[in-house]
């Protein structure tokens, strides 16, 4: 099996990951620019955003959508979300070709396996996801403000995870952020902190953990590892993933298998 990945985009200004399995090829979320997209997609060797198999979005929410409306219409490229999410989204993109998903149904991308699940955040419809090819599955849990032992159990035995780190929790406390926003965040539709991720990564033991969603302000890459790092040494976790962490500035290394 051929894999090839990569975090063409991982912070509050824009998310969108790159994900090839033989000869599907997956766009999940369009948070940044049409223009960007085919230019990192250009850096990765993967020039021709109408090869796309689709698109796949996990809420409406612009630093996850924001491309969607060039990029599905110039490339004829088809999107797949939740008919809620798509009312949201469709005022700003107007009509595209879309395959409506339920959450708990398992359906195909090309000759990917995925199955969506419910998860928490401040959006209409937000959802997760799991991709499974022969015995290979990927997990992406992005936009989340609480676990539970639902996710747990569906996203347990992954080979690769794909998860946010949004804050640290003492960085956040300390910052000039209103406090509203701060509550907002921290809520169980806000997004996970690095211990709230470090908790998860204990539960379900990825073989390999990609860290994203990485906030300039109340975080950044090395504390983020650090503090994950900490809790994971403190469960005596005997066996820990291999991580990579993404700067929110850059794009990520390109995963290969």
């Amino acid at each position: 099996m051929l894999l090839k990945l990569c975090v063409l985009a991982g912070s509050s200004k824009g998310n969108a990951i790159f994900i090839r399995i033989n000869d599907d090829r997956i766009l999940v979320d369009a948070g940044i620019s049409a223009r960007k997209l085919e230019k990192l997609l250009k850096e990765i060797n993967e020039p021709d955003p109408g090869s796309l198999t689709g698109i796949l979005i996990t809420h409406e929410h612009q630093d996850h959508s924001k491309g969607l409306k060039t990029l599905a219409k110039k490339y004829h490229v088809k999107c797949w979300l939740t008919s809620e999410t798509y009312t949201k989204i469709r005022p700003k993109s107007g009509p595209i070709d879309t395959e409506f998903i339920e959450i708990l149904e398992p359906f195909k991308m090309g000759n990917i396996n995925v199955m969506p699940f419910e998860i928490q955040h401040d959006a209409i419809d937000p959802t997760a996801y799991v991709l499974t090819k022969d015995d290979f599955r990927i997990g992406i849990l992005l936009d989340c403000g609480k676990s539970s032992p639902f996710l747990f159990d569906n996203f347990s035995n992954l080979d690769l995870l794909i998860i946010e780190a949004n804050h640290s929790f003492d960085k956040l406390l300390s910052s000039d952020y209103p406090d509203f926003l701060k509550q907002r965040i921290l809520s169980s539709k806000g997004h996970l902190s690095n211990w709230t991720t470090a908790e998860f990564i204990s539960i379900v033991k990825p073989k390999i953990v990609i860290i994203t969603h990485i906030s300039e302000k109340n975080n950044s890459p090395e504390i983020a590892l650090c503090e994950i790092e900490e809790y994971l040494a403190n469960t005596g976790l005997e066996e820990w993933p291999f991580f990579v962490i993404v700067n929110p500035t850059t794009r990520s290394a390109i995963i290969n298998k």
